[in-house]
């Protein structure tokens, strides 16, 4: 079986190798350069909205593929797939494995597309992610904190941002479909939303513009703000970074392109969007203008 990106796609009446325990380094744990660089915040371009789960969201496979060849090398890791269940929905059982750190971790994955190959690949890739978590790639996204609230969006989506530097965004925006003015209110900030809210934010600005912004108040990351108050000095801010990358993507389009995505989000075309039904809007224009480049 030759591995193709570092992913093995095995036969499921294939006996399944034993997974590695070879050790080089003689050790049984990752060494701490090792663990920040899987830790590393994934590009975000590579989570986008889960379609079959309002309200979560998903990690493209290719960009975990990209960190374990990163950070491991190209042959310094491989995962094997066992097919365990192949009725409605297909069930596989993936062992990945680091030879030189002795690592091996089996997770498993389904999918239950109608399209059975699109089916194999969906289950193993599921898998991977899955067993990618485990070493720390896009944990923040397995731990919720990608959550924008319930969305009603379509598969595939890039939910990548144009690069460019955000231009000064005004202080308050027409009522028809703008993010909400800043002014003095939190815009619904709470210590339940917070983290969710930061991280939406992270995921439309990058982290560059993200962590600059929370650096001039201080702060390296979200958990490191002290109090709900501290983060209420904070977010409007990113609100006005958002404000003015929302106002560029929405320029960018026509005005029937823009109406048909807020009737894709059941979005009332009157009324002004919250926070979380700004960055749901957001990430549908960068998908539109995506698909026309």
């Amino acid at each position: 079986m030759q591995p193709v990106n570092g992913v093995e796609h095995a036969d499921s009446n294939a006996p399944v190798p034993p997974p590695s325990t070879e050790n080089s380094i003689d050790s049984s744990q990752l060494p701490q350069d090792v663990m920040a660089k899987l830790k590393e915040p994934l590009p975000r371009e590579a989570v986008s909205p889960n379609p079959q789960k309002p309200g979560l969201s998903v990690i493209k496979v290719i960009y975990v593929v990209e960190r374990l060849n990163d950070v491991f090398g190209l042959n310094g890791w491989h995962v094997d797939n066992e097919v365990v269940e192949t009725g409605r929905m297909v069930v596989v059982r993936a062992t990945l494995s680091v030879p030189r750190y002795a690592i091996a971790i089996e997770q498993f994955g389904g999918n239950d597309n109608p399209d059975r190959g699109d089916a194999y690949k969906g289950a193993c890739t599921d898998a991977l992610s899955k067993c990618a978590s485990y070493l720390g790639i896009g944990m923040d996204v397995y731990k919720g904190l990608y959550e924008q609230g319930p969305r009603d969006c379509s598969a595939g989506g890039q939910n990548g941002a144009r690069p460019g530097t955000p231009k000064s965004a005004p202080r308050a925006t027409s009522p028809q479909n703008g993010a909400h003015s800043s002014g003095a209110s939190p815009t619904g900030l709470t210590s339940r939303n917070m983290a969710g809210r930061f991280s939406s934010m992270r995921t439309v600005l990058g982290a560059r513009e993200y962590s600059d912004i929370l650096g001039r108040h201080g702060y390296r990351d979200v958990t490191g703000i002290p109090s709900l108050e501290k983060a209420r000095e904070v977010y409007p801010v990113l609100l006005d970074a958002f404000r003015a990358r929302f106002g560029e993507a929405k320029r960018a389009l026509t005005s029937g392109e823009y109406t048909n995505i807020l009737r894709e989000l059941r979005l009332n075309p009157k009324a002004k969007l919250n926070p979380d039904q700004a960055v749901r809007v957001f990430n549908h224009m960068e998908e539109t203008l995506n698909a026309k480049q």
